[in-house]
């Protein structure tokens, strides 16, 4: 499918639900309080949820989307999305995730895009110039407010 004219990398992040203090134990229970972000605030209809959740997980059962430094980038594909939706979580302890590194995940930013659109790996590559600045990183672990989080991430 064509990509949706017009991606803009500031506007998904701006419309995208923010999770600060997260507690959950698991990868599991982390990416199901950013599912419920995204119903709550709209960004996935309810009825889809399920089918995001197998989407989100079937890409997991391929190979973990833990990076190093404390990043993960969990996505799968919808074809009912048509520009990439995303949710962003902060989690001071951090969860293990399998890194590549060893080291626990704070930062999630779950994706959800359409199978074959440059989109995802246009926001993709655009987080990811972001997520690996080490002072980013360290920033957006301190972050109290949604602001604060989107001034790290668009840069």
């Amino acid at each position: 499918m064509a990509d949706v004219p017009g991606f803009d990398y500031e506007t998904i992040l701006r419309a995208s639900p923010i999770v600060l203090g997260m507690t959950e134990d698991s990868p599991e229970t982390v990416f199901s309080r950013l599912f419920d972000a995204l119903v709550t605030t709209g960004r996935l209809p309810a009825d889809l949820c399920e089918k995001a959740r197998a989407a989100v997980n079937a890409r997991e059962d391929v190979g973990c989307t833990a990076l190093a430094n404390g990043v993960a980038i969990p996505h799968g594909y919808l074809d009912e999305v048509q520009s990439p939706v995303a949710a962003i979580g902060i989690h001071a302890n951090g969860v293990d995730c399998n890194s590549i590194d060893g080291e626990p995940s704070r930062i999630f930013v779950l994706i959800l895009s359409h199978l074959g659109s440059r989109d995802h790996v246009r926001f993709l590559a655009a987080v990811n110039r972001r997520l690996i600045i080490p002072e980013v990183r360290a920033a957006l672990l301190l972050a109290k407010t949604r602001d604060e989080v989107l001034e790290l991430l668009v840069g």
